[in-house]
């Protein structure tokens, strides 16, 4: 049995990870890699890490973090004793976990190159219009709506 403040033990792996990641399992597991939180502060902490850009609705919060932890992506921590009530469930990313995240990462970098190669998606500031990604139409469409499609 753990201790109060202690990590629980990471169930094994029962499912195969879902690749490529959703949006809401990748910026939580971005959020993870930055400390342990509760199902609210990595609501609060995607939405502030995407200027308001993400929301993530209590119900796809916590079927990623099922998911999640059907992986072994992340594991849970008991709260210590004056830090939070004890129902609260506190996440943690596992180490492959943080593998998976890297994998992710450099995928995501891998395609943004591609795009950047790509002179009708990503033009020279000194010979086109645009001067940059923010006044892209594509960006201004989405900016007026109040958020990208991966929050619908």
């Amino acid at each position: 049995m753990s201790q109060i403040g202690q990590a629980l033990p990471t169930p094994t792996p029962t499912l195969a990870v879902p690749l490529p990641l959703t949006h809401p399992i990748y910026h939580i597991l971005l959020v993870l890699a930055i400390g342990e939180r509760h199902g609210y502060g990595l609501k609060r902490a995607i939405e502030r890490s995407t200027e308001g850009r993400m929301r993530v609705g209590n119900g796809s919060l916590y079927r990623s973090l099922d998911v999640l932890l059907a992986a072994g992506l992340i594991g849970e921590t008991r709260p210590a004793l004056d830090d939070l009530p004890e129902t609260r469930r506190l996440f943690r990313l596992t180490d492959r976990g943080e593998l998976i995240a890297r994998a992710e990462t450099e995928r995501l970098a891998q395609l943004v190159a591609v795009a950047r190669r790509t002179p009708r998606l990503w033009p020279d500031p000194a010979s086109a219009a645009f001067d940059t990604l923010d006044s892209l139409p594509l960006n201004v469409a989405y900016e007026r709506e109040g958020s990208y499609p991966c929050t619908r």
